[in-house]
């Protein structure tokens, strides 16, 4: 059986508010008192009702974060972070996973159920122009924040809804200016999905910021996905053409990892005769073959969770958050 307040209360002979008191450390319980009660506590295997605790409060303790799958290492990295701000902060994590509008809606439903305060979601890609989590969660007037892409009809900042995304113009000047820098003036380019906002947003810096900078774009626009075959697929093409790039831009680490791999098996210096360079600083970054030059980001995570709760303290609204970037230079990129 449960072991409740009153029974503490009741077995060290103090009042139910004095044992409440010594729990939550209030400043008018004596130490020794308090010592007792958790001791006591401790003893007895006793644990607060939270449920009671969210019905005077009215707030649960409870976020929810949807995603598309665990295995992926965006997914990973977002759902991390996120239980770490939540863990410190004395929040419980309800995580899902859903691979379809229904599965979607219907997980947010039972996060919902179970008193979730606010939904955290890193979308399906397909997701981007319609989301069911948005219909779902805007009819019950719950705070949604988005990772990294969002449906294009949200208008952030409005009510509760709101999303935290990576500056990737911005990547992308970053390793073009540093590219500039080290002489080079013939890159290639390896995008990712074609419908990933994030995708056309990286596009638009390099077409941009190769074009400002006097640069040439070899064998235009090469959209591979977001793995690593993909790069690896696309730059085996490459190696059999007559010019080939002095630098590669990846969208990020997994399709630079990719590229990296077809140009070791040929035999090509990764950072030597060929840069590579790529998005993200996750493992393949960091203890790939070659060390690779990225663009790092804050945790969206942390940045995601921190937003709402401001918003939840009253202390802050609901707003977009833009996170930008910062350039690690790694042994991937040498001088052209």
């Amino acid at each position: 059986m449960r072991v409740r307040l009153r029974d503490l209360a009741e077995g060290l002979g103090l009042s139910v508010m004095a044992v409440s008191k010594a729990l939550r450390d209030a400043p008018d319980i004596g130490v020794a008192t308090k010592a007792r009660v958790l001791a006591e506590a401790a003893k007895r295997g006793y644990w607060p009702n939270e449920a009671a605790r969210s019905l005077r409060v009215k707030q649960s303790g409870l976020v929810g974060l949807l995603l598309p799958d665990l295995a992926s290492e965006e997914g990973a990295m977002v759902s991390g972070s996120l239980a770490e701000a939540a863990q410190e902060a004395g929040i419980a994590l309800l995580v899902g996973v859903a691979r379809s509008g229904k599965e979607e809606a219907e997980q947010v439903r039972a996060m919902m159920g179970r008193g979730a305060e606010a939904i955290f979601f890193l979308p399906r890609i397909s997701t981007e122009h319609r989301s069911a989590v948005l219909e779902v969660v805007g009819r019950a007037g719950l705070p949604l924040i988005f990772f990294k892409r969002y449906p294009a009809d949200v208008d952030g900042g409005k009510g509760k809804v709101s999303w935290v995304v990576r500056d990737m113009g911005g990547a992308a000047n970053l390793v073009l200016d540093h590219l500039h820098d080290l002489g080079h003036r013939k890159v290639a380019y390896l995008g990712g999905h074609p419908a990933a906002r994030s995708s056309a947003e990286h596009l638009r810096g390099m077409e941009e910021g190769v074009a400002a900078r006097g640069m040439v774009m070899l064998g235009g626009v090469q959209m591979v996905g977001l793995e690593a075959e993909g790069g690896e697929a696309e730059m085996k093409k490459m190696l059999g053409k007559k010019e080939r790039p002095t630098a590669v831009v990846c969208v990020n680490d997994a399709i630079a990892a990719g590229a990296s791999r077809a140009l070791l098996a040929a035999g090509v210096s990764v950072g030597g005769e060929v840069s590579v360079t790529g998005v993200g600083d996750g493992a393949l970054a960091c203890y790939g073959p070659v060390p690779m030059t990225t663009v790092c980001f804050p945790s969206l995570g942390r940045v995601g969770f921190s937003l709402w709760r401001k918003v939840r303290e009253g202390k802050e609204e609901m707003k977009p958050e833009i996170v930008k970037g910062e350039l690690v230079v790694r042994e991937s990129t040498g001088k052209a």
